[in-house]
């Protein structure tokens, strides 16, 4: 009896310690990897919420940028800045419908002196309206609201903008201002051409569909009252840290210039699908269960217990170690442990859906960040960072690596003859035409600007990078886009700049890129539809 009694202590005691054991062994390994790496996966998504709220608001601010832009490099423009032409201007582009429309509050025209030439605002219920601080040429000068001619000549480029958020009459506001230009870039200062619009909830329905019901826009009072919680301030690099929770919302600020906070947007985070305490009720339930089984057949605790309990253990580590949350163990029994390890399997599922997703969305994100979106070419954006790519690859400087340059001859001509929405398809049928004829691997085109294309011809050396050139140039010809603006010839045509680097000459891409446009420039010259290679 004694020695029963002793062994069923000892039984007993290795139980609890094995029941002790266990749970902590479980314990720990939720502690200090399962529960963290869900809480880190779930900031990581808190993360990309919130930049995905900031890549659609810079798309907002980026098409109020392509239209100044669009406007401020015109010949038309230009003359109405040089000559004072306040009637045309304000006719053409001070109309409180068509502001309505774009969901803008007031174009200007200003000389180099800050005065107004043209313009005009309206308030949101689109009546005239009349700013201080866009009409008075000192407060102008004193916001740096626009370009003055000193500042084109340090920064020595044809095009100079201005985006600025700014209070206009207490409420946040952006304005974006281009110096105007002639559309070949020449031309001495002549004024700037500003936009604006008011920041409200209006703007912020205007993001993109899907986004505008889960985003909530505070300013004033209540904006200042969140400044504490703000995780992001927008266009400010590595603000998104540990995302900051404040009732179940994510915070992104907008400031001026001076770091004053205009106004704050929030999204709602995403619901935890996981259980946060540390101990799983579940878990407990089975041991208990399992131990009095574990008391009469050790076989049997070893079937039910020890090894789901080895194979949870061995699935969790390869997905903490490995990042590998497709790795899955068999439970065919019927206990907590086992509907535990399945509901384990489909937390695992689930994960890796959501990954998945991320993934998707970060795709979706990278490709609209690097597309122009109406020729589905790669954008300014791509470019630079395929020519920074080829300028690192040390492999580069064993092969010739091409550049070609193309602009569409006459194409203000086209516009002004057909209208913008025929220019645009136009571009597209260049586009559609330019990516038809340069379809290896390593050929790279992209829309640089307007009506200019950039293509990149890797291991292509300059003869070959020519015959590319002439192939897209007749390609272009035989398009027979008609274009009855011009006087020479009744199509569309190309003028093409290429310049090329040898082999063993290190890549420089703002080299490689002047030669070619210079090239472009003599094609130009000599009567355009024709390909110049860069000597």
């Amino acid at each position: 009896m004694v020695i029963g009694t002793k062994l069923r202590k000892q039984l007993l005691l290795a139980f609890t310690a094995a029941c002790i054991a266990i749970l902590s062994a479980q314990t720990i390994i939720r502690h200090f990897w399962i529960l963290p790496t869900f809480e880190m996966m779930a900031k990581q998504n808190d993360r990309i919420d919130i930049q995905r709220v900031e890549s659609q608001l810079q798309q907002q601010i980026d098409a109020l940028s392509k239209m100044v832009f669009d406007s401020a490099a015109w010949d038309s423009m230009y003359d109405a800045a040089k000559n004072r032409r306040t009637a045309w201007f304000n006719n053409d582009y001070v109309i409180a419908d068509a502001l309505e429309r774009l969901d803008v509050n007031g174009w200007y025209l200003y000389d180099t002196n800050a005065t107004i030439i043209g313009g005009g605002s309206f308030d949101n219920n689109y009546q005239p309206y009349s700013p201080d601080i866009l009409e008075v040429p000192q407060h102008l000068l004193d916001n740096d609201l626009i370009i003055l001619p000193k500042e084109i000549i340090a920064e020595s480029k044809a095009m100079t903008s201005k985006i600025h958020f700014l209070k206009i009459n207490e409420l946040p506001a952006v304005t974006v201002a281009y110096n105007v230009t002639k559309s070949d870039g020449t031309g001495s200062p002549v004024g700037t051409l500003l936009l604006w619009s008011f920041i409200d909830k209006e703007f912020i329905e205007n993001l993109t569909p899907g986004l505008a019901d889960d985003i909530t826009y505070y300013q004033g009072e209540k904006a200042q009252a969140l400044n504490a919680y703000i995780t992001s301030f927008f266009g400010h690099e590595n603000t998104v840290n540990t995302p900051i929770e404040h009732d179940k919302k994510l915070y992104i600020g907008v400031q001026d210039k001076h770091a004053n906070l205009l106004f704050v947007l929030s999204i709602p985070m995403r619901e935890r699908t996981y259980d946060r305490s540390l101990f799983d009720s579940s878990l407990i339930t089975g041991l208990l269960i399992s131990g009095s089984v574990f008391m009469l057949f050790y076989l049997y605790i070893n079937q039910q217990l020890l090894r789901p309990l080895s194979e949870m253990f061995v699935s969790v580590s390869s997905a903490l170690n490995h990042k590998d949350f497709t790795v899955r163990a068999e439970y065919k029994g019927d206990n907590e442990l086992h509907q535990l390890g399945r509901g384990m399997n489909e937390l695992f599922m689930l994960i890796e859906t959501q990954r998945a997703e991320i993934i998707e969305r970060h795709e979706k994100l990278r490709h609209i960040s690097n597309t122009d979106a109406m020729t589905s070419l790669a954008n300014r954006r791509a470019l630079d960072t395929h020519l920074e790519t080829l300028a690192n690859d040390p492999e580069n400087i064993n092969e010739n690596v091409s550049l070609i340059v193309a602009d569409i001859d006459h194409f203000k001509l086209y516009n002004d003859y057909y209208g913008h929405d025929q220019g645009d398809k136009a571009l597209c049928k260049v586009a559609q035409v330019l990516k038809a004829f340069t379809k290896r691997g390593t050929d790279f085109v992209a829309r640089y600007g307007g009506e200019e294309f950039v293509i990149v011809l890797s291991n292509t050396d300059a003869q070959a990078a020519l015959a590319v050139a002439e192939t897209l140039r007749k390609a272009i010809e035989s398009a027979a886009i008609v274009h009855e603006g011009r006087k020479d010839v009744k199509f569309v045509t190309l003028s093409i700049g290429i310049a090329s680097k040898a082999v063993s000459q290190p890549f420089d891409s703002n080299t490689l890129f002047k030669q070619a446009d210079e090239a472009l420039y003599q094609a130009k010259a000599q009567g355009r539809n024709c390909c110049v290679l860069s000597r």
